[in-house]
């Protein structure tokens, strides 16, 4: 099985490596791009949201890679030798969408404008140019990537041949087409000769399914085996169906030798490339002369820049002929040093005279309680960066600075708030020096979170993805330093100081970038007043932790697998036997063969119906037996999540439960929770909430809970202005009961009942998250019309924010981008080559700046109450944050005054149009609250 940490090694090694081959899968990027635009055209009206969406994949890959050698193959026609062999081939596909058309000659146009060799060849598809290249280069041991999530591909897989789906991010050896599968990639075509392929009009066998193929394979090998042996497969009882399939199989083997010759890659297609003004085809091509083929040309800037006019892309082409006009970026000077013990003293009085320094900690473990540190390394020049060694097991004969000289001499400076301290995910840094005495003060800029707020759905912040693209630089891994290794510890000095003073160095020339950067995109607010000094005070809410009572979540482990057996018998009796409700195509089999409930409306899947929570939610009022299984799910999920997993993640050494909050991660602000994330407990559940009351507070306080309430809506009335809803909010009205009022039109002296409060309270949260008709009458349980009748006298009556959304939608459309009240951005073009559609991206524009502005105003009310709780004479400790909601150690004889301090900070943290409400009690645990 491929584990994540060799598909990670996998996917690391092939996107840093110059000499490798990447090969696009051009026609399949076509389509992509196609049904994950929305609508887009020129100012004439030429359709380009196809050629938009593919030219964005083409560069993200581009300055994804580390090589030079990227190839775009295409396909030449519909007509191939397959469509001669079999004149049904992909006859069951539709005709080409009109406003793609016109679009089709342009994509080998921009790739060849960016430099990229592309292929096409007639009478072959696209596949086939694939696997010809893929198979010469690795003939010769060329490491190649073929990108593409086509399935059909994964037969190429093997000897120095991988497969990425960029889409999905999957990459694929031979150990992950097994695990994905079931089967080697060498079986692959042997598999598909077996399944067939829908979209492609391959027969394949009546009544062979993936699960059956595999069997098939793994007993006979191959479509020939399959074919030789069916007396031997009739016999055999574990292969389902049987009789039936060896009926099959003998009625008309042919089909099934042409379903496996269809599926076939040809790998030995008459491809010719150019060489010395003349073309060859490329199995006559020396490797030399191969590879440098498929190298990348300059930039064509004249072709982009009409491209640029023609297509208006300039949002999209300027960056790069800006980039390609500059002149080559020269190799980055470094030069670092170890500081030995005898050196120490000066390098102290060096540092001693710096007023802002990047500092980088390595240690033995990313847990930072747990972590002893081994070194620090220290920037504060464009070239130069150290390293000061303190806790390697081996140094040989040189002297590393203990423990105690460098905390004496470098702990003040580092504690001194008037050195600005830079570095990469610095709450880190900041922990494991909290957890050895020294508290860092002083933090000006972390450059994750820079990059973060610049790209806020970027995919990763890691320095190892954002210094190549920011500085040309490649940071040495972490896992080429300490392979093999047990610990940093056992890291050679020398090569240890090479790679953390690399990432000091890395930091301080990213700040450089960042830092003008962010004045340019008008983020300074959100990251000089949110963000830096959110960073410690995270760090010290993880290093407090929250209590645990093991033994409550020991019982409540006992009383839900009674309530899971209890469910078990349920689900047998409503079934009328037994049978594994585990397997999505067993539970199918029972819900719509033998119960024979109505597939009709649902969702369905490649393999057929769905029986995922949202179709088992439709079912559940026809028929007990759906319902059973959601609670099934549900206790299993709550049980192996939290209340079997949450006491094994108690730190030995402080007895507190440590989640992670992370800065860098949702695309709307919002902190989120890991290791573990106790931000999804749901508390719509009596189990849910019985999970809470395993969080109680240390001896001689009591849990005292915050939370913001209905601050997404009070954002809306004060960022539309609207003055129905703001006239609601200060009088202290009901809003929900405000909103069915004025959908329902009831006079004054009407009562509103619960179900039409109901409706109002769906409708208003469902408009903050950019709910349409369709989902509003799945939530209400009501019809199309009627929902779209509910929401269009929402917006009559609360005029304001649908013009309010109106203007969202057409920044988002004009600038790319949409922004809090605070200024923090989300940039929703970079959200077009996602696959999520239109729909997903109009939520966004509308949902970013509400949700966002939410985030930003929690943050500010965290950083004010750190600031008062350091003043007060008594204990007043935030340890949890979730969503809306705060949750504080407070002194248990002081909990009135601790009250009314975190009542007034939160809700005076920013002058709104309405006023800020926030919801306290107090209690001994997080669900006895009062």
């Amino acid at each position: 099985m491929t584990t994540p940490s060799s598909v990670a090694g996998l996917s690391r090694q092939a996107l840093q490596d110059k000499e490798c081959v990447f090969l696009i899968d051009g026609s399949g990027y076509i389509f992509r791009a196609f049904h994950a635009v929305a609508p887009l055209s020129t100012s004439t009206g030429f359709p380009t949201n196809a050629l938009f969406g593919f030219t964005r994949m083409v560069l993200k890959l581009l300055k994804t890679v580390q090589t030079s050698r990227v190839v775009a193959v295409f396909d030449a026609g519909r007509e191939t030798f397959r469509t001669k062999l079999f004149p049904a081939y992909k006859a069951n596909r539709g005709a080409c969408p009109e406003p793609l058309i016109p679009q089709l000659p342009l994509f080998r146009t921009i790739t060849e404008a960016l430099g990229c060799l592309t292929v096409e060849l007639p009478d072959y598809e696209a596949d086939d140019v694939i696997g010809t290249l893929a198979g010469r280069l690795s003939a010769k041991g060329v490491p190649v990537v073929v990108v593409s999530g086509d399935k059909d591909l994964l037969q190429l897989v093997g000897g120095s041949v991988i497969v990425w789906d960029p889409m999905k991010d999957r990459w694929f050896d031979e150990a992950a087409v097994v695990e994905h599968v079931g089967v080697p990639a060498a079986q692959m075509v042997e598999y598909l000769g077996l399944v067939g392929d829908t979209s492609d009009n391959i027969p394949g066998v009546d009544g062979v399914g993936p699960k059956t193929a595999v069997q098939l394979l793994q007993k006979f090998h191959s479509v020939a085996g399959v074919l030789a042996n069916v007396e031997v497969l009739e016999g055999d009882k574990s292969i389902r169906g049987r009789t039936k399939l060896a009926e099959v199989l003998r009625r008309d083997p042919e089909i099934v030798r042409l379903s496996r010759q269809l599926a076939e890659v040809c790998t030995t297609a008459p491809v010719q490339l150019v060489r010395d003004g003349s073309s060859v085809v490329v199995q006559e091509m020396s490797i030399q002369d191969l590879l440098a083929a498929c190298e990348r040309k300059p930039v064509d800037t004249k072709k982009l820049e009409a491209l640029s006019a023609q297509l208006e892309f300039d949002e999209i082409f300027d960056p790069v002929i800006s980039s390609a006009k500059k002149p080559a970026r020269a190799a980055v000077c470094r030069e670092y040093q170890t500081v030995w013990e005898d050196q120490f003293g000066a390098w102290v009085d060096e540092l001693r005279r710096q007023s802002v320094i990047a500092i980088d900690v390595e240690s033995t473990s990313l847990d930072p309680r747990e972590a002893e540190i081994v070194g620090v390394s220290f920037c504060w020049d464009d070239v130069k960066a150290w390293y000061v060694p303190v806790g390697h097991l081996e140094v040989g004969e040189q002297l590393q600075v203990s423990w105690d000289l460098f905390a004496s001499a470098v702990g003040p400076m580092l504690a001194d708030p008037q050195v600005g301290k830079v570095g990469h995910n610095l709450k880190y840094d900041f922990e494991v020096l909290l957890s050895h005495g020294i508290e860092v003060q002083g933090i000006v800029f972390d450059t994750m979170i820079a990059s973060y707020l610049l790209q806020p759905d970027r995919r990763s912040h890691a320095m190892d993805n954002i210094a190549p693209d920011e500085l040309g630089i490649t940071p040495i891994s972490y896992e080429d330093v300490t392979a093999g290794l047990a610990s940093f510890a056992n890291v050679d000095v020398v090569a240890a100081t090479n790679y953390s003073a690399e990432d000091a160095h890395v930091a301080w020339l990213l700040r450089k970038q960042f830092a003008a950067k962010i004045i340019e995109s008008k983020l300074e607010y959100p990251f000089y007043q949110i963000e830096m000094p959110l960073v410690p005070i995270l760090g010290k809410i993880e290093q407090r932790g929250v209590r645990i009572d093991t033994a409550w979540l020991g019982h409540l482990s006992k009383e839900c697998e009674i309530q899971l057996s209890r469910v078990r018998e349920q689900i047998v009796q409503a079934a009328g036997r037994e049978f594994n409700f585990n397997s999505p195509k067993q539970l199918a089999e029972v819900l719509f063969g033998e119960l024979g409930l109505s597939t009709k409306g649902l969702k369905k899947t490649k393999t057929g119906v769905s029986t995922d929570a949202s179709v088992l939610e439709k079912l559940r009022h026809v028929h007990p037996l759906p319902g059973f299984i959601l609670e099934h799910r549900t206790l299993v999920k709550l049980k192996g999540t939290y209340i079997d997993v949450l006491p094994t993640l108690v730190s030995q050494k402080t007895g507190r439960l440590h989640t992670k909050f992370n800065q860098a991660v949702t695309g709307t602000g919002r902190l989120s929770s890991s290791d573990p994330n106790l931000q999804n407990i749901p508390v719509q559940t009596e189990l849910g909430r019985l999970i809470r009351r395993a969080f109680i507070p240390r001896e001689g306080t009591l849990l005292l809970s915050a939370d913001y309430s209905q601050i997404e809506l009070r954002l809306l009335a004060h960022m539309s202005e609207d003055p129905v809803m703001i006239s609601a909010f200060r009088s202290g009205a009901d809003i929900h009961e405000q909103t069915a009022r004025e959908i329902f039109h009831l006079s004054a002296g009407e009562s509103v009942s619960k179900e039409q409060r109901r409706v109002g309270k769906t409708i208003n949260f469902g408009v903050v998250y950019g709910m349409g008709p369709y989902a509003l009458s799945e939530d209400l349980g009501i019809s199309f019309d009627e929902a779209q009748r509910y929401i269009s006298s929402y917006f009559e009556r609360y005029s304001m924010v649908k013009k309010f959304f109106a203007a969202l939608e057409a920044e988002a459309s004009a600038t790319g981008a949409v922004r809090t009240m605070f200024g923090r951005h989300r940039v929703i073009a970079e959200l077009d080559s996602t696959g999520r559609g239109r729909g997903f991206l109009s939520r966004a524009a509308v949902n970013a700046p509400i949700q966002g502005s939410a985030a930003d105003i929690i943050k500010l009310a965290m950083i004010r109450l750190e600031d008062a709780a350091a003043e007060l004479p008594y204990r007043l400790e935030m340890v949890l944050q979730i969503h809306d909601e705060l949750l504080f150690e407070c002194a248990a004889d002081q909990v009135d005054a601790g009250r009314a301090v975190v009542a007034s900070a939160m809700e005076g943290v920013y002058p709104l149009l309405v006023p800020l409400k926030v919801d306290i009690g107090v209690g001994t645990s997080w669900l006895d609250l009062e």
